[in-house]
Parts: structure tokens; C-alpha cells; sequence
């Protein structure tokens, strides 16, 4: 058994007519008609190259409701218990399948296993099955009368294992950050002079990208894949950029995130110069993949609202609703030829890769802890970060400004006589209530892990947010107009 996926840019770059079929026959424009199947649904072939049932019919139904990246993972899952069960004596498949079959399943891959699973892999694993399941034994599927093994009103079942861990909050205080931005991501050395053995060409891509995380709370995939005219320039009286994210947020859940005027004149110096450096080199290599890309030609700033040619067809694209799928692929064609429209470039003038940022912090992460060693500095970096620990960083600061804010204002209300304060007022007002629609969290217990993260370590968050308010005051500022918004 092969597996593979529906990829129109693949066939457009390696297909060849089979003998029997027209030379003519336009096989791009043939996988992205209407009702196509969609790209990047997984399909299974056997030696003969015939389909593969019932896994191609169920990634089909799959495909009607899931992004590519979530095939591609239930995908790979699937390709790993089919050959499991074709290794038990006697053979198995999904649909011959006992509850002992799918047990022993469980306990080769938590068990015994070169490497293990750890829980949220395993978790991945059994939601594949049990999504198969559901199709498989579907009145409209009828391919089982019932899954192969009892599963209780609660949803537990001989499948559960192991429990996902509590969310892992670590942040950083504002000297590890200026240590990480500056020596591992720009590449000074802990006495301030530049590092001559340290090679990068994009120092500022790498460090504003960060820094714009860790002050708005952005995830990767948020940033990464912003666009250039999204964020501008610095504005004329400092105030921030208020950038609508939709289409790359988590789940798609809407919100607006507020980029402040030190991130934006940080922002402006990149695009003026590495930026500006890549967007000339990149001109020939996007050139020959025009084909390929969204080629704008209408800008509406006011609309936020894009219009170009994409695989042969006009589209229009309201910024915010633009999947990252379209935003890696969206250029512009001036003087000098093609210009990538995302912010943050890498090679070729592409977007960069999840995969890609990971590598750049983790080197810099690396390097920070190496030379804080060697230097016997004052600044202790974390053994274990993530580029998601900004994220993290911005949520404990925004949580204790929020709070402070409030207490600060009950006080003051309180003092000057007013003891008439409603239900709504505390509502509206609520830290929790409010960071949870900055991080675009779409359940409250998620923002709730936060306060009892901070409850358990007070002391050190405490001298962290300290460090953070003697030198940024754009924070509280930005705190207190979020509150302001909420009660308007």
C-alpha cells in the first residue's frame, strides 16, 4: 500500500501523459475544477495502483471539513495502524479489526515502541481510529454494524491512555528577553560588542518577528504569515496598528491585535532594509513560478481587499479572510518584477516555514545559553523555551496589568463615594473575561490555566512584570484601552 496527496502544484510541474490519454489533456485544470477533490486529502493506492478502500472513501468524507495539515496528520496516523494489523498473525484490517487487535495497537505504541508515544501523540492517534469508527459504523456508510470495542457514555473507552498534561506556561522576564533578542537573535555578545563569528543575514527579521510576538500576543502561524500592508509604517502621532486577524487565527476565531509604535518603527527599519535587500534578489526565482502565485494587481487599503490572478482566475480576497495558504503565494508585480507581499521573507521571497522559525529560535535559544556560561553573566536563560513562550510572556504581563487596573479603579470608586457598581460593570471589566478575546481564546478555561499558573509562582512573575514596568509603559497603555473598549 502507497499513500500519497492531492497536490494541483505537483501535477502542474511533473505530470506526463500515461500512453492512452490525449498529449493535450490539461491535467492541472483538471484537479482544480469545481469539485475537485480537495488538495492535500490523503488517497491509497495498492501494487496495482487501484484505489485503496475503505481509507480513500473515508478521507474524502474527512476532506469535506479538514484543513490539509489535519489530513495529512490522520493521514500518516491511518498509514500506521493498517500496517500494524497487516503484521498480527492472522493479518487484520480496520474493518476485521477486534478489540484486542486495536488494544495491542495501543500498547505497541505506548509501550513498546523504539520511542513511545507521549500522550497528546497517542491522543491524535486514538481520534483518528475513533473518527473511522464513527464513518465506518455512519447509517449513510454501513460498512459495520458497531466499532469493535465498547465505548462508555462518557467517551472513555479501551483506547483511552495516558492525560494530556496541563498547559505548560513559561515566560520569560524582560533581561532574558533583551539577552535572547540580543545576543542570540542578533548576534552581540554579553558585553555589547557584535559577535565576528556569528553568521546570519537577517538578524532584524529574526528578532522583530519575536518582539512583535511577545507584544501582541500573537501566535507563530498569526505572525508568520502576515502580510506587509497590514502592518505599515509607523504612524505620524505613535499611535499602534490594529491588524484583524481571521483566516490565520486558531480555528479561525476573530480578534484584532494592536501593534505598538517601538515594534513598529523596529518593523519599518527591517522592511527598509533586509526586507528591501531580499525583495530585489528574489524578483527572478518568483518569476518562474508565477504560474504558481497569486499575482495582485488591484490594492483596496481602505477595504483592506485584494484582487489578482490566481492558477488562471480573477479572485478578490478581503485581507483578513485570507487563508496562509494564499497569503505564502500573494505577490505584486512592479518596476523590478515580482514582489512578495508577506512581511517577513526567507529565501526565494517566500514566507518562512513553522519549521524554519523553530530552527531560528531554537538556534538563538542555544546560543544565548552557551555564551551566558562562557561570560558568567548575570541573566540565567531557561533551559527549555519555544517560540510560543512569548506568547505566554505577554498573557502573565496583560493579566496583572488587567488586574491592577482594576483593583486600581474599584479603589478609586470606592474612595470617591460609589458603591453603586452593577454586575455588568465587573463584567465588562473582568481580566480574565478580556485576555481571553486578546489571545483569541474561544473557552475561558483555557485563559484560567494562566491564573493558576501565576497563583503558584507569584513571587517570581511578580519581579518579572516589575523588570517589564521599568522600561515599557505602552503596555499598561495598551491594557487600559483595551478595558475602555470593552466597556464602551
Amino acid at each position: 500500500m502507497d499513500q500519497f496527496f492531492v497536490s494541483p502544484s505537483k501535477v502542474r510541474r511533473f505530470y506526463e501523459a500515461p500512453a492512452g490519454v490525449d498529449p493535450d489533456f490539461d491535467a492541472e485544470a483538471y484537479v482544480r475544477r469545481p469539485g475537485a477533490v480537495k488538495e492535500g486529502t490523503p488517497f491509497y493506492l495498492d501494487s496495482d495502483m487501484r484505489p485503496l478502500e475503505p481509507l480513500c472513501s473515508f478521507f474524502l468524507e474527512l476532506s469535506k471539513t479538514l484543513k490539509a495539515k489535519s489530513l495529512q496528520d490522520y493521514g500518516y496516523d491511518a498509514m500506521d495502524v493498517v500496517e500494524f494489523l497487516a503484521e498480527l498473525d492472522p493479518p487484520a484490517d480496520l474493518l476485521s479489526a477486534t478489540e484486542e487487535d486495536l488494544v495491542a495497537y495501543r500498547e505497541d505504541c505506548t509501550e513498546y515502541r523504539e520511542k513511545p508515544d507521549e500522550p497528546a501523540t497517542w491522543k491524535r492517534r486514538r481520534a483518528t481510529i475513533n473518527r473511522f469508527y464513527d464513518w465506518a459504523t455512519d447509517p449513510r456508510t454501513k460498512l459495520l454494524e458497531e466499532r469493535p470495542y465498547y465505548r462508555r457514555p462518557n467517551g472513555r473507552d479501551v483506547l483511552s491512555w495516558g492525560a494530556v498534561s496541563e498547559l505548560d506556561v513559561r515566560h520569560l522576564t524582560y533581561r532574558q528577553w533583551r539577552f535572547l533578542k540580543q545576543v542570540g537573535l542578533r548576534g552581540y555578545l554579553p558585553d555589547g560588542r557584535l559577535d565576528p563569528a556569528f553568521r546570519c543575514r537577517t538578524p532584524l527579521r529574526n528578532s522583530v518577528a519575536p518582539e512583535l510576538a511577545i507584544t501582541t500576543g500573537m501566535r507563530l502561524r498569526e505572525f508568520s504569515s502576515l502580510l506587509d500592508i497590514e502592518v505599515g509604517p509607523p504612524r505620524r502621532d505613535a499611535s499602534p496598528a490594529e491588524v484583524a486577524l481571521r483566516a490565520t487565527a486558531k480555528r479561525g476565531w476573530p480578534r484584532t491585535a494592536a501593534v505598538q509604535d517601538p515594534t513598529l518603527r523596529e518593523l519599518d527599519l527591517y522592511r527598509r532594509t533586509e526586507r528591501a535587500a531580499m525583495v530585489r534578489a528574489s524578483a527572478k526565482s518568483l518569476y518562474k513560478a508565477r504560474a504558481e502565485l497569486f499575482v495582485v494587481d488591484d490594492i483596496d487599503l481602505r477595504k483592506m481587499e485584494l484582487k489578482g490572478v490566481l492558477h488562471g482566475r480573477r479572485r478578490t480576497f478581503k485581507v483578513a479572510g485570507m487563508p496562509a495558504e494564499i497569503r505564502r503565494i500573494a505577490v505584486t508585480e512592479g518596476d523590478r518584477g515580482l514582489e512578495a507581499m508577506a512581511l517577513f521573507l526567507g529565501r526565494g521571497g517566500r514566507m518562512l516555514s513553522k519549521q524554519r522559525w523553530g530552527q531560528i529560535f531554537d538556534e538563538a535559544h542555544l546560543r544565548a545559553l552557551r555564551l551566558s556560561e562562557e561570560y558568567k553573566s548575570e541573566v540565567v536563560m531557561p533551559a527549555r523555551l519555544r517560540i510560543h513562550d512569548t506568547r505566554h510572556t505577554f498573557a502573565i504581563y496583560m493579566l496583572h496589568v488587567l488586574t491592577h487596573l482594576l483593583l486600581r479603579e474599584e479603589a478609586e470608586r470606592y474612595l470617591a463615594g460609589d458603591h453603586s457598581a452593577f454586575f455588568t460593570d465587573h463584567l465588562s471589566r473582568n481580566p480574565l473575561l478580556i485576555l481571553q478575546r486578546i489571545l483569541g481564546h474561544q473557552s475561558p478555561k483555557t485563559t484560567l490555566r494562566y491564573l493558576t499558573y501565576i497563583r503558584d509562582t507569584n513571587a517570581l512573575v511578580t519581579k518579572a512584570i516589575a523588570e517589564w514596568n521599568d522600561r515599557e509603559s505602552t503596555y499598561a497603555d495598551y491594557a487600559s484601552a483595551l478595558a475602555d473598549r470593552e466597556v464602551a
